[in-house]
Protein backbone atom coordinates (compact mmCIF):
# COMPACT_ATOMS: atom_id res chain seq x y z
CA UNK A 1 0.00 0.00 0.00
CA UNK A 2 2.85 2.15 0.83
CA UNK A 3 4.66 1.76 -2.12
CA UNK A 4 2.06 2.70 -4.18
CA UNK A 5 1.69 5.61 -2.55
CA UNK A 6 5.12 6.58 -3.33
CA UNK A 7 4.18 5.48 -7.17
CA UNK A 8 1.69 7.53 -7.21
CA UNK A 9 3.96 10.71 -6.96
CA UNK A 10 4.75 9.67 -10.68
CA UNK A 11 2.64 8.98 -14.23
CA UNK A 12 1.89 5.71 -13.84
CA UNK A 13 -0.58 6.45 -11.23
CA UNK A 14 -3.26 6.89 -13.62
CA UNK A 15 -1.97 4.47 -15.68
CA UNK A 16 -5.18 2.18 -17.03
CA UNK A 17 -4.73 -1.54 -16.10
CA UNK A 18 -3.23 -3.61 -18.67
CA UNK A 19 -5.35 -6.36 -19.91
CA UNK A 20 -4.16 -9.96 -19.58
CA UNK A 21 -2.68 -11.97 -22.16
CA UNK A 22 -5.02 -14.51 -24.10
CA UNK A 23 -5.00 -17.62 -22.50
CA UNK A 24 -4.27 -16.86 -19.42
CA UNK A 25 -5.80 -18.53 -16.22
CA UNK A 26 -8.90 -16.77 -14.14
CA UNK A 27 -6.88 -17.17 -10.93
CA UNK A 28 -4.31 -15.57 -12.31
CA UNK A 29 -6.24 -12.70 -14.75
CA UNK A 30 -7.70 -11.95 -11.35
CA UNK A 31 -4.46 -11.31 -9.28
CA UNK A 32 -2.99 -8.97 -12.13
CA UNK A 33 -6.28 -6.72 -12.09
CA UNK A 34 -5.87 -6.90 -7.89
CA UNK A 35 -2.22 -5.97 -8.51
CA UNK A 36 -3.48 -3.27 -10.90
CA UNK A 37 -6.27 -2.29 -8.57
CA UNK A 38 -4.54 0.70 -6.20
CA UNK A 39 -3.43 2.54 -9.77
CA UNK A 40 -7.48 3.33 -10.32
CA UNK A 41 -8.04 4.85 -7.01
CA UNK A 42 -4.80 5.69 -4.98
CA UNK A 43 -3.87 9.64 -5.43
CA UNK A 44 -0.80 11.59 -4.28
CA UNK A 45 -2.16 13.10 -2.44
CA UNK A 46 -2.71 10.45 0.21
CA UNK A 47 0.25 10.58 1.45
CA UNK A 48 -1.00 13.76 3.19
CA UNK A 49 -3.33 11.86 5.07
CA UNK A 50 -0.59 9.08 5.87
CA UNK A 51 1.26 11.87 7.73
CA UNK A 52 -1.96 12.81 9.26
CA UNK A 53 -2.43 8.91 10.77
CA UNK A 54 1.61 9.48 11.86
CA UNK A 55 0.57 12.59 14.34
CA UNK A 56 -2.71 12.22 15.16
CA UNK A 57 -3.71 8.81 15.78
CA UNK A 58 -0.07 7.41 16.29
CA UNK A 59 2.25 10.00 18.09
CA UNK A 60 -0.48 12.09 19.99
CA UNK A 61 -2.36 10.13 21.59
CA UNK A 62 0.63 8.09 23.23
CA UNK A 63 2.98 11.74 23.66
CA UNK A 64 0.40 14.23 24.88
CA UNK A 65 -0.86 11.83 27.89
CA UNK A 66 2.37 11.03 28.98
CA UNK A 67 3.49 14.74 28.96
CA UNK A 68 0.53 16.05 30.95
CA UNK A 69 0.89 13.51 33.68
CA UNK A 70 4.54 14.19 33.87
CA UNK A 71 4.24 18.46 33.75
CA UNK A 72 1.28 18.43 35.69
CA UNK A 73 1.81 15.95 38.39
CA UNK A 74 -2.21 15.19 38.35
CA UNK A 75 -3.70 11.93 36.22
CA UNK A 76 -6.72 14.07 35.67
CA UNK A 77 -5.48 16.49 33.86
CA UNK A 78 -5.05 13.92 31.39
CA UNK A 79 -8.73 13.17 31.17
CA UNK A 80 -9.57 16.83 30.81
CA UNK A 81 -7.48 17.54 28.03
CA UNK A 82 -7.77 14.35 26.13
CA UNK A 83 -11.10 15.36 26.43
CA UNK A 84 -10.75 18.59 25.08
CA UNK A 85 -8.85 16.86 22.00
CA UNK A 86 -11.93 14.86 21.25
CA UNK A 87 -14.58 17.62 21.59
CA UNK A 88 -12.59 19.08 18.62
CA UNK A 89 -13.11 16.04 16.58
CA UNK A 90 -16.79 16.35 16.87
CA UNK A 91 -16.68 19.37 14.65
CA UNK A 92 -16.36 17.26 11.78
CA UNK A 93 -20.30 17.99 9.88
CA UNK A 94 -19.02 22.09 10.56
CA UNK A 95 -15.67 21.50 8.05
CA UNK A 96 -18.28 19.68 5.91
CA UNK A 97 -21.14 21.81 5.57
CA UNK A 98 -18.94 24.95 5.10
CA UNK A 99 -16.83 22.98 2.11
CA UNK A 100 -19.58 22.04 -0.09
CA UNK A 101 -21.53 25.25 0.91
CA UNK A 102 -18.12 27.67 0.18
CA UNK A 103 -16.70 25.96 -2.36
CA UNK A 104 -13.45 25.71 -0.22
CA UNK A 105 -12.26 22.05 -0.35
CA UNK A 106 -8.65 23.01 -0.84
CA UNK A 107 -8.55 26.05 1.39
CA UNK A 108 -9.73 24.28 4.37
CA UNK A 109 -7.65 20.94 3.53
CA UNK A 110 -4.66 22.75 4.53
CA UNK A 111 -5.92 25.06 7.31
CA UNK A 112 -6.71 22.28 8.98
CA UNK A 113 -2.89 20.96 8.50
CA UNK A 114 -1.79 24.04 9.18
CA UNK A 115 -4.35 24.14 12.49
CA UNK A 116 -2.84 20.31 13.51
CA UNK A 117 0.72 21.68 13.21
CA UNK A 118 0.59 24.77 15.05
CA UNK A 119 -1.11 23.37 18.08
CA UNK A 120 0.91 20.63 18.08
CA UNK A 121 4.09 22.43 18.25
CA UNK A 122 2.53 24.56 20.45
CA UNK A 123 1.75 22.44 23.26
CA UNK A 124 5.21 21.82 24.52
CA UNK A 125 5.37 25.71 25.52
CA UNK A 126 2.62 25.97 27.71
CA UNK A 127 1.99 25.26 31.20
CA UNK A 128 -1.69 24.35 32.90
CA UNK A 129 -4.73 22.81 32.20
CA UNK A 130 -6.91 26.23 31.33
CA UNK A 131 -4.38 26.24 27.98
CA UNK A 132 -3.87 22.97 27.55
CA UNK A 133 -7.55 22.28 26.68
CA UNK A 134 -8.20 25.09 24.12
CA UNK A 135 -4.80 24.06 22.22
CA UNK A 136 -5.62 20.20 22.46
CA UNK A 137 -9.12 20.94 20.93
CA UNK A 138 -7.25 23.29 18.34
CA UNK A 139 -5.96 19.64 17.66
CA UNK A 140 -8.67 18.00 17.20
CA UNK A 141 -10.62 20.58 15.11
CA UNK A 142 -7.90 20.37 12.46
CA UNK A 143 -7.90 16.79 12.24
CA UNK A 144 -11.20 16.57 11.64
CA UNK A 145 -10.86 19.05 9.13
CA UNK A 146 -8.64 17.39 6.91
CA UNK A 147 -10.23 14.26 7.50
CA UNK A 148 -13.53 15.17 6.69
CA UNK A 149 -12.78 17.43 3.85
CA UNK A 150 -10.37 14.46 2.10
CA UNK A 151 -13.63 11.90 2.57
CA UNK A 152 -15.11 14.74 0.88
CA UNK A 153 -12.39 14.93 -2.18
CA UNK A 154 -13.90 11.21 -2.60
CA UNK A 155 -17.74 11.52 -2.60
CA UNK A 156 -18.17 14.97 -4.01
CA UNK A 157 -15.81 14.63 -7.20
CA UNK A 158 -15.15 10.82 -8.12
CA UNK A 159 -18.01 8.50 -9.03
CA UNK A 160 -20.26 6.57 -6.97
CA UNK A 161 -18.85 3.85 -8.17
CA UNK A 162 -15.44 4.33 -7.06
CA UNK A 163 -16.07 5.92 -3.76
CA UNK A 164 -16.13 2.27 -1.63
CA UNK A 165 -12.28 1.34 -2.75
CA UNK A 166 -11.50 5.18 -3.10
CA UNK A 167 -12.22 5.61 0.76
CA UNK A 168 -10.80 2.35 1.53
CA UNK A 169 -7.41 2.89 0.13
CA UNK A 170 -7.16 6.33 1.65
CA UNK A 171 -8.22 5.27 5.27
CA UNK A 172 -5.57 2.47 4.86
CA UNK A 173 -3.20 5.61 4.01
CA UNK A 174 -4.52 6.72 7.22
CA UNK A 175 -4.09 3.57 9.12
CA UNK A 176 -0.70 2.61 8.03
CA UNK A 177 0.26 6.36 9.40
CA UNK A 178 -1.27 5.08 12.67
CA UNK A 179 0.97 2.44 12.47
CA UNK A 180 4.27 4.21 11.83
CA UNK A 181 3.50 6.81 14.32
CA UNK A 182 3.06 4.54 17.32
CA UNK A 183 6.33 3.24 15.93
CA UNK A 184 7.82 6.51 15.88
CA UNK A 185 6.45 7.88 19.78
CA UNK A 186 8.00 5.24 21.03
CA UNK A 187 11.40 6.73 20.20
CA UNK A 188 10.24 9.75 22.34
CA UNK A 189 8.43 8.23 25.53
CA UNK A 190 11.44 8.68 27.94
CA UNK A 191 11.13 11.61 28.95
CA UNK A 192 11.30 13.60 24.95
CA UNK A 193 7.56 14.43 24.84
CA UNK A 194 8.17 17.74 23.49
CA UNK A 195 10.78 16.39 20.96
CA UNK A 196 8.03 14.16 20.15
CA UNK A 197 5.58 16.76 19.45
CA UNK A 198 8.01 18.86 17.75
CA UNK A 199 8.80 16.31 15.34
CA UNK A 200 4.93 15.41 14.54
CA UNK A 201 4.41 19.09 13.69
CA UNK A 202 7.08 18.92 11.78
CA UNK A 203 5.64 16.18 9.77
CA UNK A 204 3.00 18.79 8.80
CA UNK A 205 5.37 20.48 6.30
CA UNK A 206 5.75 17.54 4.11
CA UNK A 207 2.20 17.30 4.20
CA UNK A 208 1.53 20.73 3.02
CA UNK A 209 3.72 19.75 -0.08
CA UNK A 210 2.30 16.54 -1.24
CA UNK A 211 -1.11 17.51 -0.42
CA UNK A 212 -1.42 19.83 -3.27
CA UNK A 213 -0.22 17.05 -5.90
CA UNK A 214 -3.07 15.64 -7.78
CA UNK A 215 -5.88 16.86 -5.67
CA UNK A 216 -9.10 18.28 -7.20
CA UNK A 217 -10.22 21.31 -7.63
CA UNK A 218 -14.07 22.86 -6.78
CA UNK A 219 -15.05 23.62 -10.43
CA UNK A 220 -14.63 19.89 -11.62
CA UNK A 221 -17.74 18.09 -12.24
CA UNK A 222 -18.59 14.54 -11.16
CA UNK A 223 -18.64 12.35 -13.99
CA UNK A 224 -20.13 9.09 -13.53
CA UNK A 225 -19.06 7.15 -16.06
CA UNK A 226 -19.57 3.75 -17.37
CA UNK A 227 -19.61 0.68 -14.36
CA UNK A 228 -16.80 -0.90 -14.39
CA UNK A 229 -15.53 -4.38 -12.88
CA UNK A 230 -14.63 -3.64 -9.58
CA UNK A 231 -12.17 -5.83 -7.95
CA UNK A 232 -12.52 -4.60 -4.29
CA UNK A 233 -15.97 -6.20 -4.66
CA UNK A 234 -14.02 -9.71 -4.50
CA UNK A 235 -11.34 -8.66 -2.17
CA UNK A 236 -13.07 -7.10 0.08
CA UNK A 237 -10.75 -3.97 0.28
CA UNK A 238 -13.73 -1.49 1.16
CA UNK A 239 -13.21 -3.44 4.80
CA UNK A 240 -10.07 -1.43 4.74
CA UNK A 241 -12.27 1.58 5.19
CA UNK A 242 -12.59 1.42 8.63
CA UNK A 243 -8.59 0.71 9.22
CA UNK A 244 -7.94 3.54 11.38
CA UNK A 245 -10.71 3.35 13.77
CA UNK A 246 -8.32 1.14 15.57
CA UNK A 247 -10.04 2.56 19.08
CA UNK A 248 -12.14 5.21 19.70
CA UNK A 249 -10.15 8.25 20.07
CA UNK A 250 -8.89 8.31 16.39
CA UNK A 251 -12.15 7.10 15.01
CA UNK A 252 -13.89 9.93 15.72
CA UNK A 253 -14.78 11.95 12.99
CA UNK A 254 -13.12 9.87 10.49
CA UNK A 255 -16.29 8.04 9.25
CA UNK A 256 -17.68 10.03 6.20
CA UNK A 257 -21.34 9.63 7.37
CA UNK A 258 -21.78 12.72 9.46
CA UNK A 259 -23.15 13.50 12.61
CA UNK A 260 -26.60 14.58 10.89
CA UNK A 261 -29.61 16.39 12.40
CA UNK A 262 -31.22 14.36 10.48
CA UNK A 263 -30.21 10.89 12.44
CA UNK A 264 -30.91 12.62 15.41
CA UNK A 265 -34.77 13.85 14.84
CA UNK A 266 -34.75 10.12 14.05
CA UNK A 267 -34.22 8.73 18.12
CA UNK A 268 -37.62 8.63 19.17
CA UNK A 269 -38.57 6.65 16.27
CA UNK A 270 -35.86 4.24 16.97
CA UNK A 271 -35.80 3.53 20.85
CA UNK A 272 -38.16 0.52 20.68
CA UNK A 273 -36.23 -1.01 17.96
CA UNK A 274 -33.85 -3.11 17.69
CA UNK A 275 -31.91 -0.37 16.04
CA UNK A 276 -32.40 1.57 18.84
CA UNK A 277 -30.79 -1.46 21.15
CA UNK A 278 -28.10 -1.85 18.74
CA UNK A 279 -27.23 2.33 19.38
CA UNK A 280 -27.60 2.11 22.68
CA UNK A 281 -25.61 -0.71 23.06
CA UNK A 282 -22.89 0.78 21.05
CA UNK A 283 -22.91 4.12 23.00
CA UNK A 284 -22.43 1.73 26.35
CA UNK A 285 -19.26 0.09 24.93
CA UNK A 286 -17.98 3.82 23.70
CA UNK A 287 -18.76 5.16 27.31
CA UNK A 288 -17.34 2.23 29.17
CA UNK A 289 -13.72 2.31 27.09
CA UNK A 290 -12.91 6.14 26.47
CA UNK A 291 -11.38 6.59 29.50
CA UNK A 292 -8.55 3.86 28.84
CA UNK A 293 -8.02 5.08 25.38
CA UNK A 294 -7.20 8.22 27.20
CA UNK A 295 -4.67 7.20 29.34
CA UNK A 296 -3.54 3.78 27.94
CA UNK A 297 0.13 4.34 27.62
CA UNK A 298 0.31 6.15 31.66
CA UNK A 299 -2.08 3.06 32.90
CA UNK A 300 -0.11 0.48 31.78
CA UNK A 301 3.55 2.05 32.78
CA UNK A 302 2.63 2.95 36.47
CA UNK A 303 -0.05 -0.09 36.89
CA UNK A 304 1.90 -3.06 35.35
CA UNK A 305 5.27 -2.01 34.57
CA UNK A 306 5.12 -1.68 30.74
CA UNK A 307 6.15 1.40 29.43
CA UNK A 308 5.41 3.58 26.77
CA UNK A 309 7.88 1.97 24.53
CA UNK A 310 6.69 -1.13 25.01
CA UNK A 311 3.56 -0.26 24.67
CA UNK A 312 3.65 1.44 21.87
CA UNK A 313 4.99 -1.17 20.01
CA UNK A 314 2.50 -3.56 20.75
CA UNK A 315 0.15 -1.41 19.89
CA UNK A 316 1.56 -0.84 16.36
CA UNK A 317 2.06 -4.43 15.68
CA UNK A 318 -1.77 -5.47 16.86
CA UNK A 319 -2.40 -2.57 14.62
CA UNK A 320 -0.80 -4.33 11.54
CA UNK A 321 -2.58 -7.66 11.94
CA UNK A 322 -6.01 -5.49 12.75
CA UNK A 323 -5.28 -4.96 8.98
CA UNK A 324 -6.06 -8.45 8.00
CA UNK A 325 -8.84 -8.53 10.76
CA UNK A 326 -11.00 -6.27 9.05
CA UNK A 327 -10.87 -7.88 5.91
CA UNK A 328 -11.80 -11.06 7.57
CA UNK A 329 -14.56 -9.40 9.48
CA UNK A 330 -15.86 -8.63 6.60
CA UNK A 331 -16.29 -11.92 4.98
CA UNK A 332 -17.19 -13.69 8.69
CA UNK A 333 -20.41 -11.10 8.87
CA UNK A 334 -21.04 -11.80 5.68
CA UNK A 335 -20.84 -15.57 6.44
CA UNK A 336 -22.41 -15.83 10.26
CA UNK A 337 -24.13 -12.38 10.03
CA UNK A 338 -22.97 -8.88 11.86
CA UNK A 339 -25.04 -9.65 15.22
CA UNK A 340 -22.77 -12.80 15.82
CA UNK A 341 -19.36 -11.06 14.33
CA UNK A 342 -20.47 -8.09 16.94
CA UNK A 343 -21.06 -10.06 19.63
CA UNK A 344 -17.56 -11.61 19.22
CA UNK A 345 -16.22 -8.95 18.94
CA UNK A 346 -17.77 -7.69 22.59
CA UNK A 347 -16.77 -10.75 24.17
CA UNK A 348 -12.79 -10.05 22.90
CA UNK A 349 -12.99 -7.16 24.35
CA UNK A 350 -15.02 -7.66 27.54
CA UNK A 351 -11.65 -10.59 28.01
CA UNK A 352 -9.07 -8.05 27.26
CA UNK A 353 -10.49 -5.80 30.00
CA UNK A 354 -11.10 -8.50 32.41
CA UNK A 355 -7.43 -9.43 32.26
CA UNK A 356 -6.20 -5.55 32.83
CA UNK A 357 -8.50 -5.67 35.95
CA UNK A 358 -7.12 -8.88 37.73
CA UNK A 359 -4.10 -7.45 38.62
CA UNK A 360 -5.10 -4.76 39.91
CA UNK A 361 -7.38 -6.45 42.41
CA UNK A 362 -5.47 -9.43 42.95
CA UNK A 363 -2.04 -9.63 43.90
CA UNK A 364 0.02 -11.28 41.09
CA UNK A 365 3.66 -11.38 39.59
CA UNK A 366 2.36 -11.82 36.25
CA UNK A 367 1.13 -8.31 35.30
CA UNK A 368 2.91 -7.63 32.65
CA UNK A 369 1.96 -10.79 30.72
CA UNK A 370 -1.28 -10.64 31.77
CA UNK A 371 -1.41 -6.63 30.50
CA UNK A 372 -0.14 -7.35 27.33
CA UNK A 373 -2.57 -9.80 26.10
CA UNK A 374 -5.31 -7.99 27.82
CA UNK A 375 -3.95 -4.53 25.33
CA UNK A 376 -3.68 -6.85 22.45
CA UNK A 377 -7.15 -8.26 22.50
CA UNK A 378 -8.80 -4.93 22.96
CA UNK A 379 -6.78 -3.69 20.02
CA UNK A 380 -7.59 -6.78 17.44
CA UNK A 381 -11.41 -6.64 18.76
CA UNK A 382 -12.10 -3.14 17.04
CA UNK A 383 -11.87 -4.47 13.52
CA UNK A 384 -14.72 -6.88 14.42
CA UNK A 385 -16.54 -4.19 16.55
CA UNK A 386 -16.06 -1.63 13.75
CA UNK A 387 -16.53 -3.75 10.45
CA UNK A 388 -20.43 -5.37 12.21
CA UNK A 389 -21.41 -2.02 14.03
CA UNK A 390 -21.36 -0.24 10.85
CA UNK A 391 -23.41 -3.26 8.85
CA UNK A 392 -25.93 -3.46 12.03
CA UNK A 393 -26.22 0.42 11.75
CA UNK A 394 -26.76 0.60 8.56
CA UNK A 395 -28.98 -2.95 8.13
CA UNK A 396 -31.23 -2.49 11.55
CA UNK A 397 -32.49 1.23 11.07
CA UNK A 398 -36.15 1.56 9.92
CA UNK A 399 -35.42 4.37 8.22
CA UNK A 400 -32.82 5.66 5.73
CA UNK A 401 -29.13 4.39 5.94
CA UNK A 402 -27.75 8.14 5.88
CA UNK A 403 -30.31 8.97 9.34
CA UNK A 404 -28.96 5.57 10.75
CA UNK A 405 -25.40 6.45 10.44
CA UNK A 406 -25.84 9.98 11.73
CA UNK A 407 -27.09 8.02 14.61
CA UNK A 408 -24.74 5.54 14.47
CA UNK A 409 -21.93 8.54 15.19
CA UNK A 410 -23.53 10.66 17.32
CA UNK A 411 -23.70 7.72 19.88
CA UNK A 412 -19.63 7.13 19.47
CA UNK A 413 -18.67 10.95 19.35
CA UNK A 414 -20.77 11.49 22.26
CA UNK A 415 -20.02 8.44 24.58
CA UNK A 416 -16.34 9.19 24.09
CA UNK A 417 -16.81 13.09 25.16
CA UNK A 418 -18.83 11.94 27.97
CA UNK A 419 -16.47 9.45 28.99
CA UNK A 420 -13.25 10.76 29.29
CA UNK A 421 -14.42 13.80 30.70
CA UNK A 422 -16.12 11.85 33.31
CA UNK A 423 -12.67 9.47 34.13
CA UNK A 424 -10.76 12.88 35.23
CA UNK A 425 -12.69 12.89 38.65
CA UNK A 426 -13.16 8.96 39.13
CA UNK A 427 -9.79 8.68 38.26
CA UNK A 428 -8.27 11.31 41.05
CA UNK A 429 -10.52 9.39 43.50
CA UNK A 430 -10.40 5.70 42.74
CA UNK A 431 -7.02 5.28 40.78
CA UNK A 432 -6.36 3.53 37.78
CA UNK A 433 -8.73 0.46 39.09
CA UNK A 434 -11.57 2.89 38.36
CA UNK A 435 -10.51 2.34 34.30
CA UNK A 436 -11.09 -1.20 33.78
CA UNK A 437 -13.80 -1.30 36.17
CA UNK A 438 -15.63 1.42 33.85
CA UNK A 439 -14.97 -1.23 30.97
CA UNK A 440 -16.41 -4.08 32.23
CA UNK A 441 -19.40 -2.41 33.62
CA UNK A 442 -19.73 -0.75 30.04
CA UNK A 443 -19.40 -3.69 27.94
CA UNK A 444 -21.29 -6.15 30.22
CA UNK A 445 -24.18 -3.89 29.18
CA UNK A 446 -23.11 -3.39 25.49
CA UNK A 447 -22.85 -7.49 25.58
CA UNK A 448 -26.62 -7.60 27.51
CA UNK A 449 -28.28 -5.20 24.92
CA UNK A 450 -26.88 -6.65 21.90
CA UNK A 451 -28.19 -9.99 22.70
CA UNK A 452 -31.20 -9.71 21.07
CA UNK A 453 -30.15 -8.33 17.91
CA UNK A 454 -30.82 -10.44 14.40
CA UNK A 455 -27.84 -12.32 13.84
CA UNK A 456 -28.53 -12.27 10.10
CA UNK A 457 -28.21 -9.33 7.87
CA UNK A 458 -31.69 -8.25 7.59
CA UNK A 459 -32.29 -5.79 5.52
CA UNK A 460 -33.66 -2.18 7.05
CA UNK A 461 -37.31 -1.63 6.78
CA UNK A 462 -37.48 1.22 4.87
CA UNK A 463 -34.69 1.04 1.97
CA UNK A 464 -34.20 4.88 1.73
CA UNK A 465 -31.21 6.89 1.26
CA UNK A 466 -30.27 10.61 2.00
Amino acid sequence: MLSCALLSLSPCLNRPSVPAPPGTSAPLQTLRRALAEPGRYVRAWYVAYLLLGIVTAGMIPVLLPLMMASVSGRLSTVAYVMGAYNLGLLSSPLWGLLAERRKIYRTLFFTGFIIVGAATALMPFLRGVEVWMPVAFAMGLGSAGVATVASLFIVDFAPSSDWEPSIGYLQSFNGTGQVVGLLLSGLFTAGLFSTGLWVAAALVVPALAVGRIGLPGAAEARDPGPRRLRIHEHLDVRALAAFPRLHFLSGVGLHFHALNVRGLRKLPEAVRTPFGRFILSWFMLALGVSAFFAYFPVMLANGYGMNATVSSLVYAVAAGVGIALFVLASKWAGRYGSGRIYQLGLWGRLLGFVLLLLPLVVPTTEAFLLATVGFVLIVLSWPLLSVAGTGLAARLAPFSEGAAMGLFNAALASATVIGTFASGPLLHRFGFTVVPVMAVAGIGLSIILGMRLPASEAAPQVATRD
